[in-house]
């Protein structure tokens, strides 16, 4: 069951409908065409024979995993990754049958891994006995292995992998689908240096883990920016993330991507304020002139930051744009709509083609995967192909 199904339910046994569907005011857009040709654009730059694995992890990215896994398992991508057990599992429920990568499984849930054939990442020896002691001897368990050659977030240290292939050696029966690394900083060319570096650690870790067994190995380090600025170093595989939903940092390639999304909603009511009056908690919006404001029943619990607030951030009403004034609300958010012609029911576009997320990122100091993974199960999304 996918999230969007969950929420459904949940809203069907709250506010009985008989039979008539509850309409959202507040939608995400999934362009799932735009998705495709994003997948197609880095299979363009990749060789024939690389295989592609999608990363799903946090609902896709904000999106809604179900429907996106299922379209990129149409599309032929290799492998699915997810963060944790409970992604992979949702998947299976769901009917996906790709190969499923846990990047970061919980290590007191591997008889749930096995029973739902995922591939679990084993990132250090603590997790390789957890998995030694949970899985049958008798039948070959797939795994991948992490090594760490600079994130220094999780995965095998560089000294550490003498020991680790010794280790491995004692348990056939566990089988290496695959050794990959995480690249740092790929996406900025002031640490173009410590990327090769990363590379070419890596390279020298993996040849000495796969030659050290007697079968093939698939061995991974892109990420999507990875893929286009260093793309002599695809190996066998590459992880699609977040280029699949339309954002590159490098110019060329984002003029290659389409939006997989549009965060809108309607206006809910129209207020005329006189001059002087103020708007919102702590009475952050104040009127300067007789104005009109327009009430988006969209907040912080959906998802929209308060650093929006205070005329950070425009919506786009109408095709003008309309400022935020005063502060984002927990379920609502105000805008200055004094020079629109609109009326209560419009659409309000709070990102979109004309106002980017990636802009939205930078407005307020962060990066578009916040933002797409803070929209809120509340946030009905809706797939359009």
């Amino acid at each position: 069951m996918n999230m969007n199904h969950s929420v459904d339910h949940v809203l069907t046994l709250l506010l009985p409908q008989m039979g008539k569907p509850l309409v959202f005011d507040t939608t995400l857009e999934i362009n799932l065409k735009n998705l495709v040709s994003n997948l197609n654009y880095f299979k363009s730059l990749l060789k024939p024979d690389t295989k592609i694995m999608a990363m799903v992890k946090a609902f896709s990215y904000g999106l809604g995993t179900y429907d996106v896994a299922k379209l990129l398992e149409e599309n032929n991508v290799d492998y699915l990754g997810v963060a944790n057990t409970y992604e992979g599992i949702e998947l299976r429920k769901a009917g996906i049958e790709l190969p499923i990568m846990i990047m970061k499984p919980e290590v007191d849930s591997f008889d749930l891994v096995f029973e739902y054939q995922l591939t679990p990442t084993i990132f250090s020896f603590h997790a390789l006995q957890k998995l030694i002691e949970a899985c049958d001897k008798n039948t070959t368990t797939a795994i991948s292995i992490k090594v760490d050659t600079g994130m220094h977030r999780i995965g095998f240290d560089v000294d550490e992998v003498p020991a680790l292939i010794s280790e491995l050696k004692k348990h056939p029966h566990l089988k290496i689908e695959s050794v990959f690394s995480h690249l740092a900083a790929s996406d900025e060319k002031q640490h173009e240096t410590f990327t090769i570096q990363q590379i070419d650690q890596f390279k020298s870790i993996a040849a000495s883990i796969c030659n050290s067994f007697d079968y093939a190995i698939d061995k991974h380090i892109l990420n999507s920016n990875g893929i286009i600025n260093f793309n002599d170093a695809q190996m066998e595989m590459v992880r699609l993330g977040i280029g699949l939903y339309g954002v590159s940092s490098d110019h060329e390639s984002q003029k290659q991507l389409k939006s997989a999304s549009t965060l809108k909603s309607k206006i809910a009511q129209i207020k005329h304020i006189k001059q002087g009056d103020t708007i919102g908690y702590s009475r952050a919006g104040v009127a300067q002139q007789d104005i009109s404001i327009a009430t988006i029943p969209v907040g912080y619990a959906d998802g929209l930051s308060r650093k929006l607030g205070n005329g950070n951030w425009s919506m786009i009403i109408n095709g003008t744009k309309a400022p935020i004034i005063g502060n984002v609300c927990m379920d609502m958010v105000m805008i200055d709509v004094t020079h629109i012609n609109c009326k209560e029911g419009d659409s309000a576009f709070i990102f979109s083609d004309e106002n980017s997320i990636t802009e939205m990122a930078k407005c307020i100091g962060t990066i578009p995967y916040e933002i797409l993974t803070s929209y809120s199960p509340r946030v009905r999304r809706v797939f359009k192909s």
